[in-house]
């Protein structure tokens, strides 16, 4: 009668119970899903939480920073394929060039990409994205690469030919920074690449209910150019003179 080797017999059924293990383990892993997954569907969920009133604008600013500080850029890069959405980007002037990246469609839903979107910015060296406020729109600005001078205002009330701004912040922001803006918070952004290459990743929603009345229609891209170089009152407040788009761009993006 032949003999058993017990210990190789052992040493086989460990290296099979192993084995089973490991592709248990990784059916579980296929089915559950990645860290990107999960952002993409509550950034999409954020969205739709703000159209349907569940949220206000600036619940949905702390939490969409919050979101997209959770996870390293690199990975939204690399989600997103970046580096393939930017690889036309001609850095010839010094205004930004723009470009959507595409988010799954299973996880956008069937409502797809309807009022908001979501958009890749790219600067050279000194490019700018020139100083605006926004009706009806909500945005987040997240850095990629690189690094901007940003600057920031609330948005007071609009004259017959200003908007009264009051200055919220004024510093560098770099790579996994984020600034967001909405009728009640930082309406008023302004930001000048500090390096080449230079990017922001964007969310914006448009098409919202006003939070107060405003006194300027937004007919291009939902932005209202404005100059906030001009003098300090002794309340704090800068009394922002509009501009056309043409004007804006040839003192801010020259």
């Amino acid at each position: 009668m032949r003999t058993i080797d017990r210990r190789g017999l052992i040493q086989t059924t460990a290296g099979v119970l192993l084995l089973s293990g490991l592709n248990a383990a990784s059916a579980w892993a296929a089915g559950r899903p990645s860290v990107m997954e999960t952002w993409a569907r509550e950034l999409v969920g954020l969205k739709e939480d703000l159209q349907a009133g569940r949220i206000d604008v600036l619940t949905w600013q702390a939490q969409v920073e919050r979101l997209n500080q959770s996870v390293p850029p690199e990975d939204i890069v690399h989600y997103l394929d970046i580096e393939a959405v930017t690889r036309n980007f001609a850095y010839d002037s010094n205004l930004a060039e723009a470009r959507d990246p595409v988010l799954p469609a299973e996880i956008v839903g069937q409502s797809g990409m309807r009022r908001w979107f979501v958009r890749v910015f790219g600067l050279r060296r000194g490019g700018a994205i020139i100083p605006h406020v926004h009706n009806n729109m909500v945005s987040a600005h997240l850095v990629l690469s690189g690094s901007f001078r940003a600057r920031t205002h609330d948005r007071i009330r609009d004259l017959h030919d200003a908007v009264v701004l009051r200055p919220t912040f004024d510093g560098v922001i770099g790579r996994g920074d984020v600034v967001t803006m909405s009728d009640r918070r930082n309406n008023q952004h302004w930001m000048i690449a500090r390096e080449d290459r230079s990017m922001t990743f964007d969310v914006g929603i448009v098409g919202l209910p006003a939070s107060w009345e405003y006194g300027h229609e937004a007919p291009r891209y939902n932005m209202i150019y404005v100059d906030p170089t001009a003098s300090t009152e002794s309340n704090g407040t800068i009394v922002a003179p509009t501009m056309t788009w043409e004007e804006a761009s040839a003192k801010f993006a020259a």
